[in-house]
């Protein structure tokens, strides 16, 4: 049991339990199961899929309730032909299964472009179980950049919870345009959020709305990495290096950023006003970003997540797409770039 806890690997997809071993070197064998399943499951390894034999099966009824309540068969040694098969067939099915070392995740058919204008990362185009995606390398790492069939929370909340549970990648990404705060965000300012929350939630009452803001924010490993990122002064010129876009009248240092998500483009300078208002650092506001979030945080691979987004308007009355496509690229050259210098680490 000892070595068991020390050697562990949470990369480790099935897990064969034996009951009863030693609890350390030279000591009995005694009946530690329940040990190994609670060390798995406190280890992060939600989605290791288990399997018990025993060649003592009158020991099951004790703890049969707490294995099976985590999908873990109990089957006794000695019916070899079952437990053979019950083996054969969960090795096929992890086999069989797709996984993906990152996914990058864009609301929009103008925000998964720019990715397919990169012949570096070798896309290939998939359109299966309801999904549209481009499959592509980066770094030598296997990902894909999935197409959400419709903007909002609903849709990302779905489908970024659906891609992290087939793929179980190590990290989530997505990347696209938003709108920005007056004085807190400027127009073509690329916005990465390490806190993200979403402005809808609270209580509705005769007196008005009361907000309960629930906030994700990103992994500290994340953070440091896109901080160093985005401080390197050299960053800006790589990122627009041979656009021939609509630039900004006036560039602006990216930044990490508080964000915020709501399922409806705001067009209301005040409403933006009271939006404003639940966050005093609040600098961007989309319609996704808190639900990948949200997604990768109660995911049982536990992805690390990091969001792109750049200002395109200042969400008050006033929009066009002037900016879109130059916020499209220079948002996904950025995730590209963070997820080499991710994978490099």
């Amino acid at each position: 049991m000892a070595e068991f806890l020390g050697a562990f690997d949470p990369e480790v997809k099935l897990c064969i339990i034996d009951l009863r071993l030693p609890a350390f070197e030279g000591a009995t064998q005694d009946n530690n199961g329940v040990g190994i399943l609670q060390a798995i499951d406190k280890a992060g390894a939600g989605h290791v899929k288990l399997l018990a034999i025993s060649a003592y099966p009158e020991e099951f009824s004790d703890i049969r309730a707490q294995f099976e309540s985590r999908g873990c068969l109990l089957l006794d040694f000695n019916h070899k032909e079952v437990w053979q098969g019950v083996l054969k067939q969960m090795v096929l099915e992890l086999q069989s299964a797709e996984q993906m070392d990152f996914i990058i995740f864009c609301a929009l058919r103008k925000e998964r472009a720019p990715y397919t204008a990169m012949e570096e990362l070798g896309g290939s185009a998939k359109s299966n179980d309801n999904l549209t995606r481009l499959d592509v390398t980066i770094a030598g790492r296997r990902g894909t950049i999935v197409e959400m069939p419709r903007m909002g929370l609903v849709d990302a909340a779905i489908i970024a919870g659906k891609c992290i549970e087939r793929f179980r990648p190590k990290i989530v990404a997505m990347s696209g345009i938003c709108a920005g705060f007056t004085d807190r965000a400027e127009l073509g300012q690329l916005l990465v959020p390490e806190l993200a929350y979403e402005y809808q939630s609270g209580k509705w009452s005769d007196e008005g709305f009361s907000g309960e803001p629930y906030q994700v924010p990103i992994g500290e490993r994340v953070r440091v990495l896109a901080r160093a990122l985005i401080e390197d002064p050299g960053l800006l010129p790589r990122l627009e290096h041979g656009l021939r876009l609509k630039r900004p009248m006036q560039m602006s240092q990216p930044k990490l950023a508080t964000f915020t998500s709501g399922s409806a483009v705001i067009a209301s300078d005040e409403y933006m006003l009271q939006v404003a208002a639940l966050h005093r650092r609040v600098s961007g506001l989309d319609m996704e970003v808190y639900a990948v979030h949200r997604a990768a945080h109660i995911a049982s691979c536990m992805p690390d997540v990091i969001c792109a987004k750049t200002v395109v308007d200042l969400a008050g009355g006033d929009k066009d797409d002037t900016l879109h496509s130059y916020g499209c690229v220079i948002s996904a050259r950025f995730t590209v770039e963070f997820l080499e210098s991710y994978f490099q680490q």
